[in-house]
């Protein structure tokens, strides 16, 4: 018992005395992976090709000519302006009753910039990736002040003509429907991604709304106006008009 204590104690100041090792430092450094840098499969790139050459027939299409560079900002921006305005336009197209103004989350544009020149298949995918559909909700002016006021908080949204507000101390004043006055007992109809009908970003006043399902891709209706206005001999043309103001 008495070897057994000994031992037990002389492995523990072994151990404590033993040397310590600590991360001293880290350094990063950014390594490029150059196309150039791997051998080309040759049987890889032939069984690639086809498909390939298939998908840049269909991403290099022409589908629209825009005239002027549309930027992406906040409280308002000519290409939050114009992305917004073709969701209601579409969803209008879809539903019978009148759709007051639809709504976009900020992140869901992904490029910071529309440029000049031709607007390609492909550069829709770069501007609204992801599978996100259109909604339509019906829901009461007192939750069209609360979503305001979360956009105000953000320091605005992408919002369609149809609606005007103001940004104070981070709160919205000056609600404008169509031109009027919100009446926070009356109903409104309003065209949003499925994220935010869905409670995405906090926006949780949709979650008691009458909601709609069109079964519609953003990006699919994005397509759909470009396409058709363009074989109208239809441009994008900017559009600065201010829907939110930061006073």
């Amino acid at each position: 018992m008495k070897n057994k204590y000994f031992f037990v104690v002389f492995i523990l100041t072994f151990i404590s005395c033993s040397r310590q090792f600590h991360l001293a430092d880290i350094s990063t450094r950014t390594y490029r992976i150059e196309k150039a840098s791997f051998p080309v499969d040759v049987e890889a790139a032939a069984l690639i090709e086809p498909y390939k050459i298939q998908l840049d027939k269909t991403m290099n299409e022409i589908i629209s000519i825009n005239e002027e560079e549309l930027v992406k900002g906040k409280p308002s921006s000519t290409l939050t302006n114009w992305f917004t305005d073709i969701l209601l336009a579409e969803t209008q197209n879809y539903y019978n009753g009148l759709i007051h103004f639809a709504i976009q989350n900020y992140g869901g544009i992904r490029i910071p910039f529309l440029a000049k020149g031709h607007v390609t298949v492909g550069k829709v995918y770069e501007l609204m990736p992801f599978d996100n559909i259109i909604y339509i909700v019906v829901m009461k002016g007192d939750k069209i002040q609360l979503m305001c006021d979360k956009l105000a908080e953000s320091g605005g949204w992408p919002v369609s003509k149809g609606i005007y507000f103001e940004i104070a101390y981070g709160k919205a004043k000056n609600i404008k429907i169509n031109d009027q006055p919100i009446d926070l007992t009356k109903s409104y109809t309003v065209a949003v991604p499925d994220y935010i009908a869905n409670g995405g970003d906090n926006m949780d006043m949709f979650k008691d709304a009458e909601i709609t399902n069109t079964g519609m891709f953003i990006r699919d209706l994005i397509m759909k106006n470009l396409k058709a206005n363009h074989k109208k001999g239809m441009t994008i043309k900017p559009n600065n008009e201010k829907r939110i103001v930061e006073l």
